[in-house]
């Protein structure tokens, strides 16, 4: 018989399970706020469905070749809520077809409808040459791509890990606009965001007191005994709210109600007793009644840049994160864009020395082997030993003199781009990347 030490099981293998469960199944990314199921889904869209739509099935149906190792299933549920206009405030996939609404939130099956890459994509994500490859090999996707702004805040999501939860509130894109370009342009962030569900025109408020922000829905009385009801709290979808009217009218608080609800949005039109009527007799007795105020709470628990679980009390902490890590980004955008042009000036000034030296026969190929002809090439021009082989591959029709003047604009372009990427820093590209949205 072998005994195990309680503390040593949870030390190894329950610790081991949890961080799996926190970081690649439960919890989203700070910098790209995504879940690992969504990252693969977006990927396989990337490669498969970059313009074209194709079926949700097929698209989730390849993401075990991208190294996914929990289903085609819980991949087309992913995709099929990312392509959800009522569940995003900023759409990564686009869909064609029935997934849902706020009213009837189950989306159609997934081999009857259909979703391609958005141009969200290209809109809010940038430097996709930069984001850093997964620790597993086996892991295609990268560790997480780079928007220009926080996007887990734009969406927000919910998920459960083994002794962490997160539960993010979206806000609206204008209002995490305006706190980047602040705090990339004072250092600081003055004020809180408001909170932005996505499809609902209602109002949400947050209450210091209870630390929770108060979602209420809408409605009017065009009658003393009349009650139309416009828009519901964010939380409650039309079979969840018809229950509550339907208790009501079990007890007789109502006296009767109809489901007008359509494409426009929710509308109940209710009718009450006038005893009843005559005790709702202001809107907050109304709403209390209608259950139209619903509360959320915000748990703000995400993965860091450096695959760490961070928990975070106000948005704002998270947005100035964000854009630290976005600055570095920045840096090395512009360090690699300056080595790149530093080496296309470079090697259009050798291409355009090897076409004149060529032209005045400093460079002769009849009766010289390569070896010969590669010492001529470094003895009349700039060009490196690595170069001679790329020179002597160019097409003979590229010799000429239109070939050289065509080249000195090109060292122009190439000098001027150079210049730029001298003259700026990474608040500047920010702020550009910004102004871009």
């Amino acid at each position: 018989m072998i005994n195990y030490n309680i503390s040593e099981i949870a030390d190894n293998e329950m610790r081991e399970f949890a961080m799996y469960t926190i970081a690649n199944r439960a919890i989203p990314n700070m910098i790209d706020g995504l879940k690992p199921v969504q990252r693969f889904y977006l990927y396989s869209s990337l490669v498969n469905t970059p313009k074209d739509f194709k079926k949700v099935s097929a698209v989730s149906g390849v993401v075990s070749d991208y190294g996914y190792n929990h289903g085609e299933t819980s991949a087309a549920g992913a995709g099929q809520l990312m392509a959800a206009t009522w569940n995003n405030n900023i759409c990564l996939v686009e869909g064609r077809g029935s997934f849902g609404t706020r009213q009837v939130q189950q989306a159609g099956a997934a081999r009857y409808v259909y979703t391609r890459v958005h141009e969200n994509f290209s809109k809010y994500i940038k430097d996709i040459e930069l984001s850093p490859e997964h620790y597993d090999p086996e892991h295609t996707p990268p560790q997480f791509y780079i928007p220009v702004i926080p996007l887990v805040l734009a969406n927000g999501t919910k998920g459960i890990a083994t002794g962490f939860a997160t539960n993010i509130l979206p806000r609206s894109e204008k209002d995490i606009f305006k706190a980047c370009k602040e705090y990339v342009a004072k250092g600081k962030i003055s004020r809180r965001l408001s909170v932005s569900f996505p499809d609902f025109k209602g109002s949400t408020k947050y209450d210091a007191l209870s630390d929770r922000y108060i979602c209420t829905g809408k409605f009017e009385r065009p009658t003393k005994t009349q009650v139309i009801i416009t828009e519901i709290p964010y939380g409650y979808d039309r079979e969840s709210y018809i229950k509550i009217l339907d208790k009501l009218d079990d007890d007789d608080v109502i006296v009767s109600y109809e489901d007008q609800c359509s494409n426009d949005g929710f509308r109940f039109e209710i009718k009450l007793k006038i005893m009843v009527a005559n005790k709702l007799n202001t809107d907050e007795k109304v709403i209390k009644a209608f259950k139209l105020e619903k509360t959320h709470a915000e748990n703000l628990t995400v993965i860091d840049p450096d695959f760490k679980l961070r928990e975070y009390t106000d948005e704002r902490e998270l947005i100035k994160d964000f854009c630290d890590f976005r600055l570095g980004v920045l840096q090395t955008r512009i360090d690699l864009s300056i080595e790149q042009s530093t080496e296309e000036v470079r090697w259009l000034g050798v291409k355009a020395g090897f076409i004149q030296a060529v032209l005045e026969d400093n460079i002769v190929f009849k009766g010289k082997n390569k070896s010969q002809v590669s010492k001529q090439i470094l003895s009349s021009t700039s060009a490196l030993d690595s170069d001679c082989d790329r020179l002597l591959r160019m097409n003979l029709l590229t010799l000429t003199m239109e070939q050289i003047k065509e080249l000195m604009v090109k060292i122009k372009e190439a000098r001027s781009s150079l210049k730029y990427w001298n003259s700026t820093d990474p608040n500047e590209q920010f702020m550009n990347d910004l102004e871009k949205l």
